[in-house]
């Protein structure tokens, strides 16, 4: 006679949300009140030219200086100190200078804000190029 067939559950994820989080394919980052990186996920860190475990702990103007400046900073203070959302598409620009196009959606969570991104450059960039095209044709 053989022997019974053990079927074994599948392994349960300690924390299940996390592990989602970390193979989205979009960025996801999590920013204290105080500004500083809670948690990133690799998408988020592959965005921001950044590895991950560096970024935690990071407050954003010094990953990022002059950030503080710029018009999409004021949009993240608006929604940390309102607790309100918001949806903006923005033009990045690295320190190396190149750019690149991602939007991104921020809402209030209790630790702070989250930061989900989408990278939009394939979107984006040809719109310049379709517009020649077209004025060639008028």
């Amino acid at each position: 006679m053989s022997e019974p067939v053990v079927v074994h559950p599948p392994r349960v994820l300690e924390d299940p949300v996390r592990t989602a989080l970390e193979y989205l394919s979009e960025g996801f980052q999590i920013i204290s009140p105080d500004w500083k990186y809670l948690y990133v996920n690799p998408a988020a860190a592959l965005h921001g030219r950044r590895d991950a475990s560096t970024l935690i702990g990071t407050p954003v103007i010094q990953a990022y200086p002059g950030i503080d400046h710029t018009e999409l900073f004021g949009v993240l203070r608006r929604c940390m100190e309102q607790r309100t959302s918001a949806v903006v598409e923005n033009e990045f620009t690295f320190p190396d200078g190149t750019t690149q196009w991602f939007e991104l959606r921020i809402h209030p969570v209790p630790a702070g804000i989250c930061i989900y991104s989408a990278d939009i450059e394939h979107r984006k960039r040809p719109q310049p190029l379709v517009r020649r095209i077209l004025n060639l044709f008028r």
